[in-house]
Parts: structure tokens; sequence; C-alpha cells
């Protein structure tokens, strides 16, 4: 397991920096693996990672020392032992609205007595005993606060033992609050939940994360206190990247793209704070 570079990261009461992945490429987790972030995470709720992709992207990140994450679908403990065995150092896990749901959660990534997970290790650890005597205190678990409930119960939740931190879903808290769907961190009521959600999690002794995709979100992160960011996705640093090297060649060649603009906005850049 190599939860340890992103608790180690949190011991010297330092930012963890964190990318996350679609789980669609085995070539880009292993490169995006060995990048330095402190930790990737391979999205399977809001993509169409299935368990295999998972397993293949633990792979390729495994030997770099990055600590690799998993965000499950759903509260589902089955799936949620699934990436364990299968090699995941942590997991994230969606709508988590009660201090009910986050104990099942952690348990279900727990062995016992801390948890009721099943000893069956698949490829998770090459010495089974070995892995079952440090996965307790080793694995990672994020709980995501995403509604008005959990806000309700942001006390709660962030009071259950075994978890280790609170993760803001910004898009669907801004929906519940009756928002769109977007990423409004200027919005000074967005800015206070944020705040909140940091301020019940250092209360309780853990840890707080949040997405910091756009310019100066980072800045504003570490400026609320989280101590975990994820700072990238896949796909978008695809498009970035890509957008990129087009405008050069476009400027280069003085060509045109098939639709008779500079070719860019055939892929036009994601609205500011959009996010899955």
């Amino acid at each position: 397991m190599s939860a340890d570079r992103l608790r180690a990261r949190w011991a010297a009461g330092q930012t963890a920096v964190d990318c996350w992945l679609a789980g669609s490429s085995v070539l880009t987790a292993e490169s995006i693996g060995r990048m330095g972030f402190d930790s990737v995470l391979i999205d399977m709720q809001h993509t169409m990672a299935e368990i295999r992709d998972v397993v293949a992207g633990l792979m390729a990140v495994s030997g770099s020392g990055t600590t690799a994450l998993v965000r499950v679908p759903w509260n589902d403990p089955a799936t949620i032992q699934r990436v364990l065995d299968a090699g995941a150092d942590g997991v994230m896990c969606p709508m988590v609205n009660t201090s009910e749901q986050a104990a099942a959660f952690v348990g279900a990534a727990r062995f016992p007595p801390l948890g009721y997970r099943s000893a069956g290790v698949f490829r998770a650890e090459t010495d089974p005993l070995t892995y079952f005597r440090r996965a307790n205190q080793d694995l990672v678990t994020f709980a995501q606060i995403e509604t008005i409930e959990a806000m309700d119960n942001l006390d709660a939740i962030a009071a259950t033992p075994g978890l280790d931190a609170l993760f803001v879903g910004p898009t669907d808290l801004s929906v519940s609050y009756g928002g769109e769907p977007v990423m409004d961190y200027a919005d000074p009521a967005v800015a206070q939940r944020h705040r909140r959600i940091v301020e019940a999690a250092h209360a309780a002794g853990k840890k707080a994360g949040m997405l910091a995709l756009g310019p100066g979100d980072p800045e504003l992160a570490v400026e609320w206190g989280m101590d975990f960011i994820s700072v990238g996705m896949e796909h978008m640093l695809v498009q970035q990247g890509a957008r990129r090297v087009l405008e050069h060649g476009r400027q280069v060649t003085g060509t045109a793209g098939p639709d008779g603009t500079d070719g860019v906005a055939i892929a036009p850049a994601p609205p500011a704070g959009s996010v899955y």
C-alpha cells in the first residue's frame, strides 16, 4: 500500500495535491501516476469505468509511490470492498448524508473490529497477512458532502470513527441549494459552506478536501484551510493540452478548422466552474 505519501503530507501539516482519472487509459494512469502527485483518484461515479478498468489503473499506478484512490459509484459495501481488494489505497464515497451512512461506508472499508470488511484480499498485497495487519491504519476514507442534509449533519458525519476526510461535492451541493451544477467559488454562500466543512472536519480531527480546477481555485482552497486539493481531471487535461497545440498549429500554418474557424471552436473550452 502507498497511502504513506498522502498521510506523510498530512502529518507534515501540508496540503496534498491530487489528480482525477477517468479509468479509460492505462497509459494515462501510468503517466499521471509518475508525475509526482501525492495521490491520483480513479472515478467510477461519473465515468464509464468498470471494475476491470479500475484494476488496470491501479496496476498502472502501483510502484510509483503515488497514493491510489477510487471514488466508488455509491455507498455500496460490495463495490467498496472490491476496489480495496483490487489494490486501492483509499476510497471516496459520494452522497454521504448522515452519520449512519458514514459509519456504513467506513465499516465496509475496515476489517473487524473496526468494520465488517471481508478478509479475502485478491491482489492488493502479495502478503495477505501483512496487508490485513496494516490496512485499518493505512487505508484512507473520504466522505463526500453534497447535500443540504449532509450540511445539517456535518458535525456528526465528521465525528465518525475511522473516517479520515470530508470532500466537498460542489456541483451536487449547489443543486441541493437550488442552484446550477457549477462551482461558483466567488459566491459568498458557496465559500461559507466550504469553510464550514473545513471547520467541522478539523474540529473532529479530520481532513478536508475540494476540487480546485480553475485559475485561483488552489489559492482559495489553501486560504480556506483545505488539506487536500484535486487540481486536475484527465479529460480536462487532455482537452487543455490539445487545445493549446491546436491553437499554435493553426496560428503557425495560417489555416482554419473544418468549420471555417481557427479550429478551436470545434472543442470549446469548458465553462468556468464546470465539473461532473
